[in-house]
């Protein structure tokens, strides 16, 4: 057995506690009709519906396919489309939804007619959530950390996550000795990510960098992430470079792992899908993590839809890495 191997086959015993916004996908697909007599409007007929949950609950079900259980900390209304984010379940899943009676579910409904996008309508509230609702999330958290190894904070921007419940929950997470691994969204060109500071492996994409550093260069390595440091409080930063595959900065050094050369599908969730098999693989081997990452999100983009792969399909693909 190979050591990507034996690091895959690990993952069964990860327990996670992850915390993060939930999105409910709804996807309508039809097939155009004509225009509409009274606008220039395209007329469809509808041939189908589907739903799948997106956002953290993506990173969750990733996780759960390559076999970790998940403590599940996110947030729901108290309207109809909460219920779906409340069904998720599995055998190593331990849901844990707040409900915010002042605020809809988040859905992103997406309306494809033959193969193109015609329209999305979201149903959301960003606002920072109450003190209230945080103390709320606070108490599952305290709930589920003696049962957890590791911490994943996926930060989708929808309110979650507030200044509040981020200045309350890491000084927790840090002195209960778990590990943070935090992947923040950029929201209108602007990072929260000097919110995650001090102590957390923090996950990014190119743009997220130079956001923080507009200077940031890749192929510059240790020096490149200088001003990240700084700004940070943490010399542990993982960039995703797309095709260029990603890199790992641990203190002086730099580690590169090349993108798997796929055909590409669908690109929806394949960040997600890296940074679910990077933090159950770990910084202490940050070779075999990124190779690791790097192979389940290749196989991820090979999918259309924000569906993950399968578990048996990265041991057959790391035994060619």
């Amino acid at each position: 057995m190979s050591d990507l191997e034996g690091i895959v086959n690990r993952f069964a015993s990860a327990r996670v506690l992850l915390l993060g916004d939930t999105i409910l996908d709804i996807y309508t697909y039809g097939t155009a009709m004509g225009l509409s007599a009274e606008t220039p409007t395209i007329v469809a007929r509808r041939k189908e519906v589907k739903h799948s949950l997106g956002g953290a609950a993506l990173v969750c079900r990733n996780l759960l396919e390559l076999g970790a259980a998940v403590e599940f900390v996110t947030l729901a209304g108290t309207d109809l489309e909460a219920a779906r984010v409340r069904e998720f379940a599995a055998p190593k899943l331990k849901m844990r939804a707040v409900a915010d009676a002042g605020r809809p579910t988040t859905v992103k409904h997406r309306f494809w007619v033959d193969g193109y996008k015609l329209l999305q309508l979201d149903q959301r509230d960003d606002r920072a959530i109450s003190s209230e609702v945080g103390k709320d999330v606070l108490a599952q958290v305290e709930q589920a950390l003696p049962e957890t190894d590791i911490v994943i904070v996926s930060d989708y921007r929808h309110g979650l996550l507030s200044q509040e419940l981020v200045a309350e929950l890491l000084p927790r997470l840090h002195a209960a000795g778990k590990q943070v691994y935090v992947d923040s969204q950029v929201s209108q060109n602007a990072a929260n990510h000097a919110l995650y500071r001090g102590g957390c492996v923090i996950c990014m994409n190119l743009k997220e960098a130079r956001s923080i550093d507009p200077d940031f260069k890749p192929e510059h390595e240790a020096k490149a992430f200088a001003a990240l440091n700084r700004e940070l409080d943490t010399e542990r930063i993982v960039v995703k470079l797309g095709e260029d595959g990603a890199m790992f900065q641990g203190g002086a050094r730099v580690t590169h792992a090349p993108a798997n050369k796929v055909a590409v599908a669908d690109t929806t969730g394949a960040g997600d899908a890296f940074l679910a098999a990077f933090c159950l693989a770990g910084v202490d081997n940050p070779d075999g993590a990124l190779r690791l990452a790097n192979a389940w999100a290749g196989l991820s983009v090979q999918i259309h839809g924000a569906i993950p792969p399968k578990k048996a399909d990265l041991l057959r693909a790391v035994k060619e890495l």
